[in-house]
């Protein structure tokens, strides 16, 4: 038996532990959360590799680039702008032709680009931020699809009593990407300390930001050899069966699942066994059913009912990231602000801002991942958002309210920094990435999830460009401000998408469908 067929994965008792997961189980969520780690260990190492760029080229210690487009804005938004371009492409391509065709080959655009990124000659100078920047917008492009790939791959699997347990488990490792990417990166220092800090040799960095970036390519090369051999799904197979052969949704069927009764509406042959049918006459690859993929998303949407859930997922993701990423990309330029890493030596400021990122990592951003984790199946995806959002808004409030009293205790500082980031993942972070893989079916789980990333990745861009602009000439403290108007903005959409524990989209579908036929 397929360790990955949903007669393993999907088809267990209700009552069964959310815990207690099967081999196919277990090796899905490595190859999807090894993937994640890699991800969030790319996109926020960045925030590291600025700082040393800037005195390897610049001889200034600082977050901030003055001979950079945007003061290193461009730069720390390069892989996001990436992003969108991948999250959107990848996650219709899924949809269009299969997890199996597209899966891994967005690991693959993500591993040349970090190759060529490390390769980037000392000699270009300034221009070398330029070369950084436009192999950052690749990478990017293999991180975002990523997204909806992982997301839609799993939820795809997952039983309903531990779908949110399992997309929150793959989610869960961009905080030990984060995490692992500090302790990295404080090793590394810790190695180079003579050579840069007792002898003075700070050309010594280069090595460093080089090592530092291209140590996860091992990990990378075994993660795209274990997507490109995993099979496709039943319920996509589904999918693309009744592309081919739509009278099967007549018969009860869609992305596999059936009604409520054992078998089929007309009482004959089981879903599974028509399907595979289908399959064998080779109707799921027909140009034609192709065609049919291209437009399951417009007449999906042409509905106000799916459109609302759609605004409500792109919206709150697009406004959640704004101040997500406004803090994570940006955290050295706060930190300096605020007194964390202040010392003049090269050696010193960059242990500083290394241990400053790596207490707020494992302090904030794995517990709250975890607590997601737990509390997902117990009390709702709604609740959370809206609970994380809501103690985003307050730990801004305060941050802004009382700069100054922060500013000379740095105690205080650090512990804000912490509940902020346990908030954010204990909240809307996580939730916005979990509930589009669940609300939306399997035919257009891709493309949603990925728009829904996109807007997000939008967000992250707009936060990447201008918190650092923004804080030099308005001062961190109102970009404080502005993030806490943000957050209070972001809770109302969480209104407009539905519940989604123990939700099953595609049943949902198969009835709307039906209903629309004038069948019962």
């Amino acid at each position: 038996m397929d360790a990955y067929d949903e007669s393993r994965l999907a088809e267990v008792e209700e009552n069964q532990s959310r815990w207690r997961l099967s081999w196919g189980e277990l090796k899905l969520l490595f190859i999807a959360s090894t993937g994640f780690f890699i991800d969030a260990y790319d996109l926020f190492n960045i925030n590291l590799v600025v700082v040393i760029l800037n005195f390897v080229i610049n001889k200034k210690l600082s977050g901030t680039i003055a001979d950079a487009s945007l003061q290193g804005g461009v730069l720390k938004a390069a892989a996001n702008i990436g992003c969108v371009i991948g999250q959107i492409g990848f996650g219709l391509a899924g949809d269009v032709f299969g997890r199996k065709a597209v899966y891994g080959i967005e690991m693959i655009v993500t591993t040349i680009a970090t190759i060529l990124i490390i390769s980037g000659p000392l000699s270009l100078g300034t221009n070398l931020f330029t070369y950084i920047t436009v192999l950052r917008v690749i990478m990017g492009i293999g991180i975002g699809g990523d997204y909806p790939m992982s997301a839609s791959v799993v939820a795809d699997r997952a039983n309903l009593n531990r779908r949110g347990t399992m997309v929150a488990f793959i989610f869960a490792m961009q905080g030990w990407g984060s995490f692992i990417g500090g302790l990295v990166f404080i090793i590394l220092m810790a190695i180079f300390k003579k050579g840069v800090h007792d002898d003075d040799h700070t050309g010594q960095l280069n090595a460093v930001w080089r090592i530092y970036t291209g140590l996860i390519i091992v990990p990378a090369i075994i993660t795209i050899i274990q997507r490109r051999m995993l099979p496709e799904s039943t319920r996509m197979k589904s999918v693309q069966a009744i592309r081919g052969d739509p009278s099967l949704i007549k018969k009860g069927h869609i992305d596999g699942v059936k009604l409520e009764s054992n078998e089929k509406v007309d009482g004959s042959a089981s879903s599974v066994e028509e399907v595979k049918e289908v399959e064998a006459g080779g109707l799921s690859a027909t140009r034609a059913a192709r065609s049919q993929a291209w437009g399951d998303a417009r007449e999906y949407y042409s509905e106000w009912r799916h459109l609302k859930i759609l605004i409500g997922t792109t919206a709150s993701w697009f406004l959640l990231d704004i101040i997500f990423y406004g803090i994570s990309l940006n955290q050295s330029i706060f930190i300096s602000a605020l007194g964390l890493a202040n010392s003049k030596d090269p050696w010193e400021y960059l242990w500083q801002q290394g241990v400053a990122n790596i207490i707020i990592a494992i302090g904030g951003f794995l517990p709250g991942y975890y607590f997601t984790m737990f509390f997902i199946e117990i009390i709702g995806r709604k609740p959370i958002q809206i609970m994380g959002l809501s103690f985003n808004a307050l730990l801004f409030a305060v941050m802004a309210g009382k700069y100054t009293v922060l500013k000379a205790n740095h105690s205080g500082l650090i512990a804000c920094f912490i509940f902020l980031q346990f908030f954010f993942n204990f909240g809307a972070n996580a939730t916005t990435f979990i509930v589009p893989a669940e609300v939306f079916p399997t035919r257009v789980r891709g493309f949603s999830h990925g728009l829904s990333a996109a807007c997000g990745k939008c967000g992250a861009i707009i936060a990447s460009l201008a918190v650092s602009i923004m804080s030099t000439n308005v001062g961190a403290q109102n970009v404080l401000w502005l993030f806490f108007g943000i957050a209070i903005i972001a809770i109302p959409f969480t209104f407009l998408i539905p519940e989604t524990k123990g939700r099953d989209a595609d049943l949902i579908d198969l009835q709307e469908r039906r209903a629309a036929a004038g069948l019962h």
